[in-house]
């Protein structure tokens, strides 16, 4: 079990270092010209699936149009990452935005314009 667990880490962290390169590279889809950063993946039990978490600064169209992308672009992204990380079955990759950051950075933002007042 232990064994399963460190594999399973070692291949989440290889597909966030991958998938990370491969986006600042840029992929040919305008919708994914905006600043993504892969925040976390999340390998299911069997290692047939990832969740991707992504979080995506700018307006909720932007947010919107990014996940849109990554998705219409998985099987390439999926068939490059395989290419580059070898395992028996390469994981179908999930692309899930995570709204919470940009809460966080307005709260940043308001905290420290209050703090310089």
């Amino acid at each position: 079990m232990m064994q399963m667990d460190f594999r399973s880490r070692k291949i989440e962290e290889l597909i966030k270092i991958k998938l990370s390169s491969l986006l600042l590279k840029g992929l040919k889809d305008p919708r994914l010209d905006s600043f993504i950063t892969i925040l976390d993946v999340m390998l299911s039990k069997d290692r047939r699936s990832a969740k991707i978490i992504v979080s995506v600064i700018g307006s909720d169209k932007q947010q919107s149009d990014v996940i849109d992308g990554l998705r219409s672009a998985r099987g390439y992204i999926q068939m490059r990452l395989s290419k580059q990380i070898r395992v028996k079955y390469f994981p179908h990759l999930l692309f899930i935005l995570d709204n919470k950051t940009e809460e966080r950075v307005r709260l940043v933002h308001k905290i420290n314009e209050s703090g310089s007042q």
